[in-house]
């Protein structure tokens, strides 16, 4: 995308009797209106390159021409996860939105074979607004992530889907199983949404992907408080009746 040229705005002089140029009267400064310039162009170049439509070098070097440093991320800041760097805030949060859409997705749709199999029905109504939650956070990601100029291209591995899918449409096991096992695999609250705010501690400019991140981060860390308190309930209940 082209960068809007900067209008630029100069004194205007007028001339006086013995030929020298003086400030034109009632002139407003220049100053203002270029900053007010400067400011409009910097909001549509940081727009422009949120969406992917310019690059971070382009970006970099059409900042420095109306005067404004580029923000980290295009100025050889480096953004990680799991070991991955990233060369932009922008360029993290599309690889990040989009690997988190395709689990929160292929969760709402596996979760429905555990619903079907529950035989516990607090677990299970709960269940059924776990699965929502899920489906409404792959639609919420999937939106910001075509928003910021990325793609759908994520997917979970299909040893992963198989297995989930035997385990949870499973009859043979019970819920206190599949429960333990989630529990295994996130031991704590901490741990299951660690992944979501190590990338939103990373996050300065893109301040409403920040805030969507952060409220279904919200939403993920009540789910795992809920499903470990209903695996303790379960583990309770099951040591009284053997008792």
């Amino acid at each position: 995308m082209a960068r809007t040229t900067a209008a630029v705005t100069k004194t205007q002089t007028g001339s006086t009797g013995n030929g020298h140029a003086h400030p034109a009267i009632n002139q407003p400064s220049a100053e203002p209106t270029a900053g007010v310039s400067q400011e409009f162009e910097a909001r549509q170049l940081l727009k422009a390159y949120r969406k992917g439509l310019i690059s971070d070098a382009l970006f970099a070097e059409q900042m420095r021409e109306i005067g404004i440093t580029a923000p980290a991320g295009a100025s050889g800041k480096t953004y990680q996860i799991n070991g991955r760097a990233y060369a932009s805030e922008r360029k993290m949060l599309v690889s990040f939105l989009d690997k988190f859409r395709a689990g929160e997705k292929y969760a709402s749709e596996v979760l429905p074979l555990w619903i079907e199999t529950c035989r516990v029905p607090e677990l299970k109504g709960g269940l059924r607004t776990v699965c929502h939650r899920e489906f409404m956070h792959s639609q919420l990601l999937e939106q910001r992530l075509c928003e910021l100029g990325g793609e759908l291209r994520a997917a979970i591995p299909d040893e992963i889907r198989i297995k989930a899918r035997a385990m949870l449409a499973s009859t043979a096991l019970s819920d206190g199983e599949k429960l333990r096992d989630f529990i295994a695999r996130n031991p704590d609250v901490e741990s299951a949404i660690k992944p979501i705010k190590d990338v939103i501690c990373q996050i300065d400019e893109d301040q409403e992907t920040k805030a969507l991140l952060q409220t279904i981060c919200d939403d993920e860390a009540a789910t795992a408080g809920w499903l470990r308190a209903m695996c303790e309930c379960l583990t309770s209940t099951s040591a009284r009746t053997n008792a």
